[in-house]
């Protein structure tokens, strides 16, 4: 949440609300967060449960919660029209698998591969014998399965640097 304490005004903290991913098919963030009334209604149509309210109230996607399944339910709720089209595409993510993944660590484990349904996550043989993940973002549709799945948190998402 935003520190809207004396100390957090006069610090800035409370001007930290850009912070997280936004809904699919969301406006540029400063247009999402200058218009969002922060009323809930995506929130409350989301029907996988990864939308929350983040900081400053804004909403906020949470992959540990599940993936997206697209369904643009959030978009069609939103009473200011904050949304792009259906046809255009939900959003440009950036998934990175961390060095606390399983395979990292010399314990087989593919349920990442197993959860991504544009199969964006491959897992290559080394020498050392345990298969390696690798992830192709060219291929990922950001539908966030991977991170939701993943017993160590390995998986992270962050929007491209264009964004």
């Amino acid at each position: 949440m935003v520190d809207l304490s004396r100390r957090g005004m006069l610090t800035g903290s409370w001007r930290n609300a850009s912070a997280g991913i936004r809904p699919p098919w969301s406006k540029e963030d400063s247009h999402f967060l200058a218009h969002c009334l922060r009323c809930d209604a995506c929130i409350q149509a989301c029907e996988t449960d990864i939308l929350q309210r983040g900081q400053g109230g804004y909403p906020s996607v949470n992959f540990k919660h599940g993936e997206c399944s697209f369904c643009y339910a959030c978009a069609e709720a939103c009473p200011e029209s904050l949304f792009l089209p259906r046809h255009t595409r939900a959003w440009d993510l950036n998934f990175t698998i961390g060095e606390n993944c399983l395979a990292h660590q010399s314990v087989e484990c593919h349920r990442c591969q197993d959860s991504c349904e544009p199969m964006a996550i491959t897992f290559r043989p080394t020498l050392s014998g345990i298969y390696q993940p690798q992830l192709d973002n060219q291929d990922c549709n950001g539908c966030g399965a991977c991170v939701a799945i993943c017993p160590v948190s390995a998986i992270n998402a962050e929007y491209n640097h264009g964004q």
